[in-house]
């Protein structure tokens, strides 16, 4: 196998933006890690074998190489080995036209951030380097470092359809990450008890729906599985929306649903009390409520203290949305706050998308209800849960649901330029002194973890 430091980047002759970003992160990271500093050279210089070859370029030509490019495949990527010769290249294409003038706000586009989140990859996976915790972690030097042999990987939505949970034998808890929407955030855990009942928290957006039920399928072995408890934090759509359709007639005989458990308020609070208050809310709010007719299971509405039992998984509500604070509470902030106590055991702290309203209420009235083991960090990260709650919380390991351009904090203008909060959450993580090991995202692929939480 060749080093690292023998190869050279590759760009086109005519780059994007985010093919030149691409290569410069990846040219940088290489000199971090491996010591010397790559050549980054037109496609038009004549190929030679030891070659990374960044975006599209004319060297899938010479190597007889057909990808399906689309406006669609913003955010796909893949990557692979062609002889010595490593490509990886975003999937998306630049827009026909430029788009109309709204606002200075609006991100950049010119097809090529897939080709970016692949660089971000190459370095993680590669070059060994988890740089989004650059300042709090030393990386690793290794000037040896070999470029794999074989390679292939492609972060594409017709792969993630495919994807299923690893198998578990007795209690598990699987972490789903997005299938569809990729360039967004999904709220989507099922749990497994030892006897095989299963159990969802939210489930996603809408066209998440049918891998959802093939990952029931796989974990059950049922051709119709039955989920024994459905828990909803609230409203949005990557959290609700793939229920709502399991709703329609055509796909209610895909699963059995036994309970299900909400706080969803009033619909006068979705449509005129908060500050999103929308009449649009309402449908969305009538699909929730009247569930139970469409799929002939049991509708609870939750109280704060309310327990709710599945064989030795047991949940505690701990917090639930309050109308008195209607006028300051979004939808994210209606979240009701699950705490799951594993067999007496270990516990799991399920905070949806809390926002400020729902952090006060935990900090200030739930203290001593708050202690965990593990945490599912709130709003996919964003930044709305205090530092405070979490040193409450204590918890030894995080669960971290979101999509690339969130992680990455990259709407196609560099690592950290879209941030919404998912900087400081990362920073006070380390400080807090959780390890890289404890830290577990849901990016890219299912996540299956064993009951108990494995804690390092």
């Amino acid at each position: 196998m060749s080093k690292i430091t023998e190869y050279r980047i590759v760009v086109p002759s005519r780059p994007e933006t985010n093919e030149l970003r691409a290569a410069s992160f990846i040219r940088e990271n290489v000199k971090l890690v491996c010591g010397k500093k790559l050549d980054i050279v037109k496609d038009s210089e004549a190929p030679t074998p030891l070659e990374i070859v960044v975006g599209k370029t004319s060297r899938e030509e010479t190597d007889g190489i057909e990808l399906a490019r689309s406006r669609d495949g913003i955010w796909e990527f893949t990557m692979f080995k062609k002889g010595e010769r490593l490509y990886l290249t975003g999937l998306g294409t630049p827009p026909d036209t430029p788009p109309a003038y709204h606002s200075a706000y609006k991100k950049l586009d010119d097809g090529a951030i897939g080709t970016v989140m692949a660089a971000y990859r190459f370095v993680e996976e590669i070059l060994g380097y988890q740089f989004v915790y650059a300042t709090y972690d030393a990386f690793p030097e290794d000037p040896d470092l070999e470029m794999p042999a074989t390679y292939q990987y492609s972060y594409t939505r017709a792969d993630l359809r495919l994807q299923r949970p690893q198998p578990i034998e007795g209690a598990a808890l699987y972490s789903l990450n997005c299938s569809e929407l990729i360039d967004w955030n999904i709220g989507s855990f099922i749990l497994k008890t030892r006897e095989g009942k299963l159990i969802v928290i939210d489930g996603g957006e809408r066209e998440d729906l049918p891998r959802l039920i093939e990952c029931l399928k796989s974990i059950s072995g049922e051709a119709v599985p039955t989920v024994t408890a459905w828990l909803f934090s609230h409203l949005h759509s990557d959290h609700v929306h793939a229920y709502q359709r399991l709703c329609e007639e055509e796909w209610r005989d895909k699963l059995k649903v036994k309970d299900v458990y909400c706080n969803f308020l009033t619909r006068e609070f979705w449509t005129k009390l908060s500050p999103e208050a929308h009449e649009r809310h309402a449908k969305s709010y009538d699909i929730m409520m009247t569930s139970d007719q469409a799929l002939h299971t049991d509708l609870h509405v939750v109280q704060k203290g309310d327990k709710i039992t599945v064989d030795e998984i047991e949940f505690e509500v701990i917090h639930v949305p309050d109308l008195a604070f209607a006028d300051r509470m979004n939808i994210n902030d209606s979240s009701v706050v699950y705490k799951m106590n594993y067999d007496g055991a270990q516990t799991v702290m399920f905070l949806g998308d809390a926002e400020w309203v729902c952090d006060n209420d935990l900090v200030e009235n739930c203290a001593e209800k708050l202690s965990s083991d593990v945490v599912q960090v709130g709003h996919h990260g964003c930044g709305n849960v205090s530092r405070r709650c979490y040193e409450l919380i204590g918890a030894q390991a995080y669960i971290w649901q979101c999509g690339e351009r969130f992680w990455y904090q990259d709407s196609g203008e560099g690592l950290n330029t879209h941030n919404v909060g998912y900087i400081r959450y990362r920073a006070f993580m380390k400080e807090i002194g959780v390890k890289n090991e404890n830290i577990h995202v849901t990016l890219r692929d299912i996540q299956s973890f064993p009951l108990p939480f494995p804690i390092q």
